[in-house]
């Protein structure tokens, strides 16, 4: 009965995401970097990379992939995102199969920016901010099936108006009879928010489904993963991507977004040594924007 209690309420709420198109105040939705690539290993894979990073910050987007594979990790990441801002990303993450803990702080930086009067004249400068404090719950319900939360504070701040609210994601990972594969759905970005400047900050909401399968060769595994996302103030977008792994020193990552505005190919590398691990991640964007680069480390006990 929990099992299908679960898969019911996450079918209604992600059929409300699908059946929407793009909402009448789209544009009037805050908190846009709770939905910026966690690390390098996603920003590599098309934003996504679910079933590929659950043993460092996937839990971010889906909140029950982490439970899926024993481990214990520690990981920072610096993305740096458009328009010299800059992402950062600290994370912890546990499991032993049966349940997951996790935890996130995430910060968008835009550095100092000029404030000026009604004139024009400089009159000094103030420092946006993004920040979220995250936690993370999963646990396995079936050998098959996984169900997962996040809860979380939220804070934004622009000059002298701020906002603070609370943020939510649920989401369920299956385990289908096909060999090395993986279904997740989720929805994300659930909670509210206080005023700022008279008028709440609404959430981003959105509904997300990822599904991967793996292919053992000799010393190598390569794995594919398709991706559909639909937000509540845009139209639906999907990706594609993959990763190869050599020796399990060795990961080569690629991938590929479709319908989305301005951004297409994206692209990585990934190292590990015993306990260690160091990545790197590029993605590609048009219309006059640059191109994002990040970096993370990693340390696996």
């Amino acid at each position: 009965m929990k099992t299908a209690s679960l898969i019911i309420m996450l079918s209604l709420l992600g059929s409300l995401a699908l059946t929407a198109g793009i909402h009448d105040n789209a544009g009037e939705y805050g908190y846009q970097f709770l939905n910026i690539s966690n690390n390098p290993i996603s920003l590599a894979l098309a934003g996504r990379g679910i079933h590929r990073g659950a043993e460092l910050s996937s839990f971010m987007y889906q909140p029950a992939v982490g439970a899926v594979e024993s481990h214990r990790s520690l990981g920072i990441s610096h993305t740096a995102w458009l328009d010299d801002t800059k992402f950062n990303n600290v994370y912890y993450s546990y499991s032993n199969r049966i349940s997951h803990l996790g935890l996130a702080l995430r910060n968008l930086d835009y550095g100092s920016l000029e404030n000026r009067d009604d004139n024009g004249f400089l009159i000094g400068y103030y420092s946006p901010l993004n920040l979220s404090l995250m936690g993370n719950y999963a646990r396995r319900i079936t050998p098959s099936i996984y169900a997962g939360a996040n809860l979380g504070v939220v804070y934004e701040k622009l000059n002298t108006d701020s906002s603070v609210g609370v943020h939510s994601d649920w989401g369920l990972t299956l385990l289908p009879p096909l060999r090395d594969s993986k279904l997740s759905v989720a929805v994300r970005n659930l909670g509210l928010s206080s005023r700022m400047n008279e008028e709440s900050t609404k959430l981003p909401l959105s509904f997300e489904a990822d599904l991967s399968k793996g292919f053992d060769f000799e010393n190598k595994s390569l794995t594919v993963e398709i991706s559909g996302i639909k937000a509540i103030d845009d139209h639906w977008k999907a990706t594609i991507s993959t990763e190869l792994e050599l020796y399990g020193l060795v990961f080569l990552r690629g991938g590929y977004k479709l319908f989305y505005d301005a951004e297409d190919l994206t692209a990585g590398v990934g190292f590990r040594w015993q306990r260690f691990a160091i990545d790197y991640g590029w993605a590609a964007f048009n219309s006059r924007l640059n191109d994002i680069h990040s970096l993370g480390i990693s340390y696996h006990f």
